[in-house]
């Protein structure tokens, strides 16, 4: 199913990629869960060739809001 999906993604090829809370939950998700499974192609999602999406975390901090954890994932030539 998630090879599915990444040739689904890649075939409608999407300027913008949108929804709620994706970058926090859905992609780590289904990146961690194709590491997990041995789908070593499957992060090969952005438009530049054999460019894979990683997954970096991030911290935000402000006196309003106190510390917050962020995830960051690169996916090259979409939003």
């Amino acid at each position: 199913m998630l090879q599915a999906w990444r040739d689904f993604l890649l075939e409608v090829d999407p300027d913008i990629i949108t929804g709620y809370n994706i970058v926090n939950f859905d992609f780590p998700y289904i990146i961690n869960r194709s590491i997990a499974l041995h789908m070593n192609k499957f992060a090969l999602l952005s438009r530049v060739q054999d460019q894979q999406s990683k997954i970096k975390n991030n911290t935000f901090s402000s006196k309003a809001l106190g510390i917050r954890e962020t995830k960051d994932i690169n996916i090259e030539g979409r939003v």
